[in-house]
């Protein structure tokens, strides 16, 4: 390797661009480019520390580009599939900047895990389907249960940092890359274990089924008792295969909530996902620069919007508000809501534009303090959709101020071509199929019903006003139910008391689609009811309460529809 390094001239690394090599990967802290050396294919990996907090780190620890260096080394000797190091740099100029230097020999082809695994779970041949998964976990627990014995430890083992090559048809290779997060050297405790693993569960719990992280979980112990003779640093986990599952559901769920938390923060700062901004007269923003992850429902998700252009396209932020041609979806005494199209590089962007009003002097007075009814329904939203929640994507608020006084507040967000609440998509659908595609498309609903209200508190959301008129029905590529109205969502653990509210209120709001029967709502109850610690016959007890509370709410809606028609002149 040191001739092969002889043949590039000095300054070449100063220059990766200069000399023809191929960008990779680029952000705030890294930039990652391939080139071909003496005929070897090579990544040269650039760390910045042009941040005063990347500076001080740097003056306190090893450089990144060493740790990885040391890290691959120990891998290499340990018998654990990495990238081969060639060689590291410190303090290489980059133009104005100074980076640090890595480079590794490629392996090559590979692909990331995350991606292998759907490309292999989109396959129609069932058998070759499972075949190929079977090998793919047993690979996953011999790399990941060796590196564990041998006191090595990826601290950021998610399914983008572990690639997968092809070495024969059908044939795969495990290789963990990233390795300047890792610790190496000590034996792992059980606890560290747990929380590795529980690392790689955040991706898998969402791709995978139940059964395939159970023989992961199998196929794991089964290789650490393998290994654990053959390193200094083996050693038997104390933990049975029962206990390690339970000590994994509550670690991941614990990872789980801190990862929500670290992306809903980034919504209220200027990012890469997100920016701020300040217009005339007192107005503020946060908007949508770029989503992480694109949803196939979500057009605006796919886009990359500028600063610039938001600060050009929300410039007079009432106006669509003043215009009389304006298309409006809802006038009432607590918001004013209007559809608006955004003019983007990559064509129309239909949105919906919400202005709270409020309708006497105590919430006018509560809605003078931060943060507005707009600046919850932005959170709320991203909150969701970082949690796997589908919800119509926010993707501007404004709040004018004066001094810390909030004056007036706008939520833009996504419009849904051709998107329908769940009440009235049911009235139009059930005479237009015969009986037994309207029996088979109920079905698919209230099972998507079912997964979507069930998620929502078990990942700490309330919904005030769960009805049907709240679930928007989205077709296209496939059926998906989204939530909305963001105000009436409450961010707490669900008790029995919300949980049968919310029932309520849904079961209440179908009453009057007709092709809906009691079998219908009994089989909604039985699946929601269905889980793990649930006794099987609960929904027995929910149904008379069900009964008894849907007809009070009917009379209070009655009562509260008297109430606005006196006070408002509409219901």
């Amino acid at each position: 390797m040191e001739g092969l390094l002889r043949t590039v001239p000095t300054g070449a690394w100063s220059d990766p661009a200069g000399q023809g090599w191929q960008r990779v990967k680029d952000n705030a802290r890294r930039e990652v480019w391939r080139a071909v050396l003496g005929g070897v294919p090579c990544y040269l990996k650039y760390f910045a520390h042009d941040s005063w907090l990347r500076r001080w780190r740097h003056l306190l620890r090893a450089p990144a580009c060493r740790a990885e260096w040391e890290g691959g080394l120990y891998t290499f000797r340990a018998g654990v599939s990495a990238p081969s190091p060639v060689a590291y740099a410190v303090n290489v100029p980059r133009g104005r900047r100074r980076c640090d230097l890595l480079i590794t020999q490629a392996i090559e082809p590979t692909q990331p895990l995350k991606e292998f695994w759907q490309q292999l779970a989109g396959d129609t041949d069932d058998g070759r389907r499972r075949s190929d998964q079977a090998q793919l976990i047993e690979l996953l627990a011999e790399l990941i249960a060796r590196a564990h014995q041998a006191g090595f430890q990826h601290l950021d083992m998610h399914a983008a940092n572990i690639l997968v090559q092809p070495v024969a048809p059908r044939r795969y290779r495990a290789v963990f890359v990233d390795l300047q997060s890792a610790r190496r050297g000590v034996p792992l405790s059980d606890a560290a274990v747990v929380r590795n693993l529980a690392q790689l569960n955040q991706w898998f719990r969402r791709h995978s089924s139940i059964g395939d992280r159970l023989r992961f979980l199998r196929a794991y112990l089964r290789w650490r008792n393998e290994f654990e003779t053959q390193f200094d640093h083996g050693r038997p986990l104390g933990l049975s295969f029962r206990d390690l599952v339970a000590a994994l559901r509550l670690a991941a769920a614990r990872h789980a909530a801190r990862l929500w938390a670290q992306r809903d923060r980034r919504a209220d700062r200027s990012g890469r996902y997100f920016t701020r901004f300040r217009l005339p007269d007192g107005w503020r923003g946060w908007a949508v620069a770029v989503c992480k992850h694109p949803l196939a429902e979500s057009r605006a998700s796919h886009l990359e919007f500028r600063r610039a252009w938001w600060r050009e396209r929300l410039a007079s932020p009432l106006r669509w508000f003043e215009q009389a041609g304006t298309d409006a979806c809802k006038v009432s005494h607590s918001a004013v809501v209007r559809r608006a199209v955004l003019e983007h590089d990559a064509g129309h962007v239909p949105v919906i534009v919400k202005r709270p009003l409020a309708r006497d002097w105590q919430r006018r007075w509560a809605a003078l303090w931060p943060p507005s009814r707009s600046r919850r329904g932005w959170q709320t939203g991203h909150a969701l959709l970082h949690r796997d929640l589908p919800t119509a994507r926010p993707l501007a608020v404004l709040e004018r101020r004066w001094g810390p006084l909030i004056l007036d507040s706008v939520l833009v967000t996504e419009a849904i071509p051709g998107a329908v609440d769940l009440e009235r998509f049911l009235k139009r659908e059930a005479g237009r199929h015969a009986p037994g595609d309207w029996h088979r498309m109920k079905l698919a609903l209230l099972r998507i019903m079912v997964r979507n209200l069930r998620r929502l508190h078990e990942r700490g959301f309330v919904h005030r006003d769960c009805k049907a008129g709240n679930l928007l029905v989205v077709q296209d590529p496939e059926t998906a139910l989204l939530w909305i109205d963001m105000g009436g969502l409450r961010r707490r653990q669900a008790t029995d008391a919300d949980v049968h509210r919310a029932l309520v209120r849904l079961h209440v709001s179908l009453l009057s689609v007709p092709g809906l029967t009691r079998t219908d709502r009994v089989r909604f109850l039985k699946l929601y009811f269905a889980r793990f610690g649930v006794a099987a016959d609960t929904w027995r007890a929910i149904w008379p309460e069900l009964e008894r509370a849907s007809a009070a709410k009917i009379a209070a809606k009655e009562v509260r529809r008297r109430w606005k028609l006196a006070h408002y002149g509409r219901a």
